[in-house]
């Protein structure tokens, strides 16, 4: 029996994908000094301002779509149960794999710590920190969205959300005005999307018919984030109310779409867990291979680092190989 596959819902984890790939890879990349053009220097300038407000929606979007999935679902403990124990064995597979690879790339064993139970750490060579820090916040914010949407009373569900949500902002700004940052693996820079997620399953009409004041509010609000980078304010990644709107905004215009059916997009959906998980482990391998070298395209005219592109490409080709070989085995099930 085909299942039925929402396509909206689809576009939007395709397009998260992509945007962590993006952040990742960072395929444009220039080389920028004192000697650098000044028409060089403002479109480096551009490209990492649009990293830095496109490309960081994604994490928080794959939270907003996973959240309003699991309303929808109208969830009882039985699917809590259910979810949970998908979540800890997509958890744990990855997180010891992760210090498998790590141990064979660097013969080093890192300390314990509450950042390798909550999958963050250890950090990869040339790659950053894990990425499955995610699985471990998912798991949380999907106990608490549980016990959110156990309560009864409607005045009281409004009121929670209003709370939160104008607490979240109001951190999120206060911290940044204060030349401060959120580290980005922490909870309080998701709370804000359990009643976002909630009131797009509940009442989708009455949130998706202000999506235009979202993307004006999203605009503001970046504008206000590069003002503050220019003058060398310390920013959070996810701890901003540009981002939260982004993603509220990104969600409901392309929910309001109709969609056809379209094998990349759904391909990509289906395997956004596998391309986000593994990704990063060609990453490291490759930039250690190369990490003495660097190659610019006309470095007279344009100082752009062609390195970057083509490791990006040859990751994501990597990546798509592994995937296509797991699926075929048991271990499909740890990739979408």
């Amino acid at each position: 029996m085909k299942i039925e596959r929402d396509t909206r819902l689809d576009a939007l984890k395709a397009i998260s994908i992509i945007f962590v790939l993006i952040w990742h890879l960072r395929p444009i990349s220039f080389f920028v000094n004192n000697d650098t053009h000044v028409m060089i220097v403002v479109i480096a300038r551009i490209v990492r301002d649009l990293e830095l407000q496109l490309s960081l929606l994604a994490v928080p979007l794959f939270f907003l779509v996973s959240l309003y999935l699991f309303f929808i679902k109208k969830p009882d403990r039985e699917y809590l149960k259910i979810r949970l124990i998908k979540l800890f064995k997509l958890f744990t597979f990855w997180s010891i794999f992760h210090n498998i690879f790590l141990f064979t790339v660097t013969r080093e064993v890192p300390d314990f710590s509450w950042d390798i139970i909550t999958g963050l750490k250890p950090s990869l060579p040339f790659a950053g920190d894990s990425v499955f820090y995610f699985l471990f916040n998912l798991m949380v914010l999907t106990i608490i969205s549980f016990l959110f949407f156990q309560i009864k009373s409607d005045k009281f569900i409004k009121l929670l959300s209003f709370v939160t949500i104008i607490f979240s902002l109001l951190y999120f700004e206060t911290v940044g005005i204060a030349n401060s940052s959120i580290p980005y693996h922490w909870l309080s820079n998701f709370i804000v999307y359990i009643p976002i997620a909630f009131y797009i399953a509940n009442y989708s009409d009455k949130i998706l018919k202000f999506r235009f004041y979202y993307l004006v509010a999203y605009i503001l609000f970046s504008l206000h984030d590069i003002y503050l980078r220019i003058y060398g304010y310390n920013q959070s990644i996810y701890g901003r109310i540009s981002i939260v709107c982004g993603a509220l905004t990104l969600f409901c215009y392309v929910y309001t779409l109709k969609i056809p059916e379209n094998w990349y997009i759904q391909k990509l959906s289906q395997y956004s867990l596998g391309l986000f998980a593994i990704h990063k482990y060609w990453q490291s391998l490759l930039f250690l291979l190369v990490q003495h070298y660097q190659i610019s395209l006309l470095p007279s005219l344009v100082p752009l680092n062609i390195m970057f592109p083509l490791m990006g490409a040859l990751v994501v080709l990597l990546t798509i190989v592994s995937i296509y070989l797991l699926k075929s085995t048991s271990l499909k099930q740890f990739i979408g």
